[in-house]
């Protein structure tokens, strides 16, 4: 492995059969994404766990958008369609890109509740992974949250995402001490986990992704 590089990652449209990943434009995406995710506090709890949001009106969110999350670099944010009605119900990104160490994090990520408990989410990291793994060979893709968090803890273990431990005060965040639980999965344990998500999302077998995970 010696002097070996990675290239950084291809932001390109990354097509599944639940979800379509397509790279975010803010005039094409803010009016649906603003409607599914402001105006009553069930929409609004996405927003609970993140840096941002909710935005009072429709233009600072897409102004946010423009400022944070347009890039070529970093992050590389898509927003997600889900297939059978071709209409955007989140968003999922790249971040802290290290391509001289064949590393990235998944971040940036939410969905309307009409996505939650669907196979939209995890298909959408499936095709992040994939894109990583096997298309970049890289060999660590991280993912980080609030360890209050509980819904991505859980998201993160089912997944086959390994707990690596919990960086303590490592954050000052909407006036609250946050807590940042790491998880990582590397291109050694890929392969497995890799045939468990493609056994869950297009087999029929009445089985949790979590219990393969973990068999």
């Amino acid at each position: 492995m010696q002097n070996r590089t990675w290239q950084p990652p291809e932001f390109l449209q990354l097509n599944g059969q639940f979800v379509t990943l397509k790279p975010l434009i803010p005039e094409r995406d803010v009016d649906t994404l603003y409607a599914a995710s402001h105006g009553t506090r069930e929409k609004e709890a996405i927003w609970n766990y993140l840096f941002y949001g909710p935005f009072d009106r429709l233009s600072t969110m897409k102004d946010w958008m423009e400022k944070n999350l347009v890039s070529r670099f970093d992050p590389l944010a898509w927003t997600v369609f889900e297939n059978s009605e071709n209409i955007q119900v989140g968003i999922v990104a790249l971040l802290a890109i290290a391509s001289n160490h064949g590393r990235a994090e998944i971040g940036h990520v939410w969905f309307t509740p009409a996505a939650h408990k669907t196979k939209v989410n995890t298909e959408s990291q499936f095709l992040l992974l994939q894109h990583l793994f096997d298309h970049h060979s890289y060999r660590r893709v991280e993912w980080k949250c609030d360890s209050l968090n509980h819904g991505s803890r859980t998201t993160a273990t089912r997944m086959g995402f390994i707990y690596e431990g919990r960086f303590r005060q490592h954050m000052f965040v909407r006036g609250k001490n946050r807590d940042t639980d790491w998880f990582a999965m590397t291109d050694k344990e890929w392969p497995r986990c890799k045939a468990n998500f493609e056994k869950w999302l297009y087999s029929h077998e009445n089985i949790s992704l979590m219990e393969l995970n973990n068999s």
